[in-house]
Formats: structure tokens, sequence, C-alpha cells
């Protein structure tokens, strides 16, 4: 991800600044065959040794993309096609909680801080970002 990207998508990013509370430490737009990284604040690029070895991790991470898809299926179209789709799905860790919004055949991965309330983070990844 470029500098020039980055500020490109710093207008639609803005909204969702505004409603996290603590941190938003990156923003990845996915699909089952790609992802991009719309945005990594800079603790999360210190986390690496430059961008290459950043993109390297995600590409780890996205290669299990499809698990989601399959979780979201699982749900969504055998066990409780009446409640509607899934709208997103989150994993609290320690130190992070990372949140899966999706919209059809793709999504918006948003790392931000455990206590982080995702409804309203949701409304605007699906206004802005999907």
């Amino acid at each position: 991800m470029s500098d020039s990207e980055e500020a490109g998508d710093g207008a639609r990013l803005e909204p969702l600044r505004d409603r996290v509370e603590g941190t938003l430490y990156s923003v990845v737009r996915f699909s089952a065959d790609d992802f991009e990284v719309v945005y990594a604040d800079e603790a999360t690029r210190e986390m690496y040794a430059d961008d290459e070895a950043m993109l390297e991790h995600f590409r780890r991470i996205f290669d299990y993309v499809g698990i989601d898809f399959a979780e979201k299926a699982l749900f969504s179209d055998m066990l409780l096609p009446e409640r509607g789709t899934v709208r997103y799905m989150t994993t609290c860790m320690a130190t992070v909680k990372l949140v899966r919004i999706y919209a059809g055949s793709e999504g918006v991965l948003l790392t931000v801080d455990p206590e982080e309330p995702v409804p309203r983070l949701a409304d605007v990844v699906e206004e802005r970002l999907l």
C-alpha cells in the first residue's frame, strides 16, 4: 500500500476513525480470492521489517479466508437461514479484536482494541467501504 493509496482512501476512512473509541490498527478489504490493505496504523507497520513483510503476514492470514466464508454460509444457509445473513463476525484476543464485516462475497477486516463496540463500526463499513 503506497502513501497515495492510503491518502485516496482517507476520506472514506474518516467516518470510521470518528466512530472508533480506541485505536484503529488496520482495515483490509477482502474477497475469497484477494485482499487489499486499505490502512495500517504506525504501530501495526512497526511490527514488521518493511511493507513487504507486513503484506506477507496478511497473505498468510487471508490464505484462510475461505474458512470465514464457509462459517458465514453455515449459519446463513444451513443453521439459521430464517434469521438472515451473517453481517459480521468477531474474534477477540488479549490485545486486539478482529472484526470481519460482510456484504455478499466481499468483506472488510478491522483490527481494533478488544473493548471496541462492534455494531456501529459495522454500520460505517457497510455504508462507506462495502
